[in-house]
């Protein structure tokens, strides 16, 4: 099986150098493509991508500075190789050609060996890099499958003690994602807060059932502990201050915040505004929202009416001024999907 040639692409306005060029590197084997200068060199360079740029400085229109930075503005060109090749001798220049973007600087007159060996060292360095980041993907997905893997069977746990389901769990994470995405923001926090919002009430493992199963009204001992599961939540997921997944902290940030209330009457720390992490002010909205609408042995489900109504305008359990209300208004402007979330997603019968 024949190995795909590589493709250099020669940028210069002298045509003689560009003559030089192609002759010596189709001796040595590469495709070469020719540009007269940078405007066209980038329009070649998007139609047919070159392993390597060969590009002069000295140019009519874009100068060789100019023309590798428009190149590297382009994402699915910004890893290509350039090597400056120029009769400029001076620091400055040299210095401006690694500011575009450049791996190396050749003067002219070249030697042909020394330009080959170079051309060679940077292209095998390019695909060693491109390599090692398959590598490391591949690794970080690896080790953030791992992580979900090991927040879903935490979430699964969690099941066994309280009466919150399996899908009570997928829609919180599915809420606030949207949520999320809805408030811009980035992408990242968009994936893990799906995964991580599942987790907000793992620290009710620690709670005695005889506690947590209660079917009526706490005592203020008995509340105390109760209140206690966001705290324990936060100990679990952090593992003790060991754990630098981003994805444990964001889910140890929920566990810890999403009772706490914008106006700060919450608990456990009786945080207030943005002192809350965004990540625990919006799945505190989230999961108020599910609860209201579930089932439960101790009470009946609302109806998404009368939720959205308690959220927005309040009752003596729940008020506005408990949320951000950047959050709420989102959740509002999106009452009508977390009515199809919920309704598609329900194993409970109100």
């Amino acid at each position: 099986m024949m190995m795909e040639k590589i493709t250099i692409l020669a940028i210069d306005d002298t045509a003689a150098n560009l003559g030089i060029l192609e002759t010596l590197l189709e001796v040595e084997g590469y495709a070469v493509l020719v540009a007269i200068n940078g405007e066209m060199g980038l329009e070649i360079a998007k139609t047919n991508k070159p392993d390597v740029i060969l590009l002069d400085i000295m140019m009519p229109g874009w100068n060789g500075f100019e023309t590798a930075r428009e190149i590297k503005k382009i994402p699915r060109l910004a890893d290509i190789p350039i090597l400056f090749l120029s009769a400029l001798d001076d620091i400055e220049s040299k210095i401006h050609a690694f500011d575009a973007g450049g791996v190396d600087y050749i003067n002219k007159p070249f030697q042909a060996p020394e330009l080959l060996a170079r051309i060679k060292n940077h292209h095998e360095l390019h695909l060693l890099k491109n390599n090692l980041q398959q590598e490391v993907d591949k690794k970080t997905f690896e080790i953030n499958r791992s992580y979900q893997e090991a927040i879903r069977i935490l979430s699964l746990a969690s099941e066994y003690k309280d009466y919150e389901t399996g899908l009570h769990n997928s829609r919180l994470g599915i809420y606030a994602a949207l949520v999320a995405k809805t408030l811009n923001c980035e992408k990242g926090f968009v994936d893990m807060i799906q995964h991580a919002a599942p987790l907000h009430d793992v620290g009710k493992i620690g709670i005695p059932d005889k506690i947590l199963h209660k079917p009526g009204s706490f005592n203020q001992e008995e509340l105390m502990i109760m209140q206690g599961h966001a705290s324990i939540g936060g100990e679990i997921l952090r593992s003790g201050g060991r754990s630098e997944s981003p994805l444990l902290m964001m889910a140890a940030d929920i566990a810890v915040g999403h009772h706490e209330k914008y106006d700060g009457t919450g608990y456990p720390a009786q945080l207030a505004g943005k002192e809350i992490p965004l990540s625990a002010r919006i799945t505190s909205v989230c999961d108020v929202y599910d609860a209201l609408r579930s089932v439960r042995p101790y009470k009946k489900g609302f109806s998404h009416e009368k939720t959205v109504s308690l959220l927005m305008e309040g009752d003596r359990r729940t008020k506005p001024c408990h949320f951000d209300p950047d959050v709420l208004a989102c959740f509002y402007q999106l009452n009508d999907k977390f009515n199809a979330i919920f309704t598609e997603l329900n194993d409970e019968v109100e």
